[in-house]
């Protein structure tokens, strides 16, 4: 076994991965034991003048930026031999690993990591720079202080614009966007597909184009094969997201923009300080609003403010915090629900009693009435926005255990007669009732939880991004 390379400053304790022409060890720094480091070695020797010209791109871009979600260099050495790039340590090992230990993971995790890739490609793209080698290994994560994904080896990172094209491949074919696999010119693009394809394995263990060789992976993107995705197993959210940014023609496939404003993704409503803040001043406003009798505007501002608050509340380290903090958000989750019930049931008062009087106006105007209508020549898709409705009315009347069955049921019913809707009105409308009740039926879940847990039991466990009261369940029209 040869020995371990010298590294001024530092103690390398073991090798913890290799590559073609670079070899990763695990060090610290000599006589601070507990200060561990990366150090990614790579020999002269083995370089080509490409592979010289990605060092110094590496170096130029990991040098100049500093970011929560992106690995930190914290220098480099180099001598005749050897180029040494000290990283800090991702002590969680890589996403590769992570996902095939747990086969695959849950949406709420997938959601964390998406965003915390999100913010890391925001801040990559504000530089103009694109990561061109975005793959599960390539994405560290951080255990301490809580669960972090870092993105990592820019070995053939480049600087690109929106305009700007390139040709040269790079990448692990699995990971790479169509237009570079296929020989084509590609844009800033190609990192969203790759983004794509990681949360596809992240959702469900494996790529969508998974292969036994390259010629078999490029055959399948030639035929431009659609993505499954198994059916029941993704919110509308997450197969929204996959879907749009797994298009193969990079024109059609969603947008950095799209990306950072998808629901799935949800990056106004991340825990962070600001979140934090603004979500503790729409709660007071709340508060005063509701002492004052405004039900309709105090209703609006607490999920306004819950959106914002139950993510960070989710984020809290200390047990004992979270679990004051949580008693202190499930008051105010139940008091929103107790005027989303008046402010309900105030609406269908007046609007009976409007068409009562053969008011032009009527309840009859509103959505549920006109999809009901729409759907009467249609029995099996009356019969299942029939059963969704009444699942709303459980909610309302805070029987969640059967607000819960009935939506699981219209919905699963819903998803198979959607398939085969033609475009139009109909269609519209239900796809935008679908959302709104899969919101509602997340709520129905959540509010069932807090009801039968103890006031010490651990916290809700609320998905990162989501609030039990979702933003369209949040408007009263």
């Amino acid at each position: 076994m040869s020995a371990f390379p010298q590294v001024e400053g530092y103690q390398i304790i073991k090798n913890i991965g290799k590559g073609s022409t670079s070899t990763v060890y695990l060090a610290h720094v000599k006589e601070k034991t507990k200060n561990m480091v990366a150090i990614k070695v790579i020999e002269r020797s083995k370089m080509s003048k490409s592979a010289e010209d990605a060092v110094v791109t590496e170096i130029g871009v990991m040098k100049k930026f500093k970011h929560k979600h992106i690995v930190q260099m914290i220098d480099f050495i180099w001598d005749r031999k050897n180029i040494y790039i000290i990283l800090e340590h991702c002590d969680g090992g890589d996403l590769s690993t992570f996902i095939k230990q747990r086969k695959k993971l849950s949406e709420k995790i997938c959601r964390k990591f998406m965003q915390q890739l999100a913010l890391a490609l925001q801040f990559l793209r504000s530089h103009n720079v694109s990561h061109l080698d975005l793959k599960p290994q390539n994405l560290l994560l951080m255990r301490s202080p809580q669960l972090t994904l870092k993105v990592g080896d820019f070995g053939l990172a480049n600087f690109m614009n929106e305009k700007t094209q390139m040709e040269n491949i790079r990448g692990s074919p699995l990971y790479m966007a169509p237009e570079m696999l296929l020989h084509n010119r590609y844009d800033v693009k190609a990192d969203l597909w790759s983004v794509g394809v990681i949360a596809y394995e992240c959702m469900f263990g494996r790529a969508p184009y998974a292969s036994d060789s390259i010629k078999d992976l490029c055959e399948k993107v030639k035929k431009v094969l659609p993505i499954e995705i198994p059916p029941n197993q993704v919110s509308p959210e997450c197969k929204d997201l996959l879907l749009g940014l797994l298009k193969h023609n990079p024109s059609e496939r969603m947008s950095y923009h799209q990306f950072f404003k998808h629901p799935f993704v949800d990056l106004d409503h991340m825990p962070t300080t600001e979140s934090y803040a603004k979500g503790l001043e729409a709660i007071h406003q709340a508060v005063q609003l509701d002492s004052e009798k405004k039900y309709k505007a105090a209703f609006s501002k607490y999920c306004t403010g819950l959106q914002y608050l139950i993510p960070c509340s989710q984020n809290e380290p200390d047990k004992i915090k979270k679990e004051a903090f949580q008693i202190k958000l499930n008051e105010y989750i139940k008091r929103a629900e107790e005027l989303k019930a008046t402010l309900y049931v105030s609406k269908i008062k007046i609007s009976s009693e409007e068409k009562a009087d053969n008011s032009s106006t009527s309840y009859d105007d509103e959505r549920y009435p006109t999809l009901t209508s729409l759907c009467q020549n249609t029995p099996q898709l009356a019969n299942a926005v029939e059963i969704a409705l009444s699942g709303q009315m459980y909610l309302v009347e805070g029987q969640y255990e059967a607000a819960l069955e009935k939506y699981k049921i219209g919905l699963n019913l819903l998803e198979k007669l959607l398939e085969k809707e033609p475009p139009g009105i109909r269609y519209n409308l239900l796809v935008k009732q679908v959302t709104d009740w899969t919101s509602q039926c997340e709520n129905a879940r959540s509010l069932l939880q807090s009801k039968d847990q103890k006031v010490n039991d651990q916290s809700i466990d609320v998905p990162d991004g989501f609030s039990p009261i979702s933003k369209d369940s949040c408007v009263i029209q």
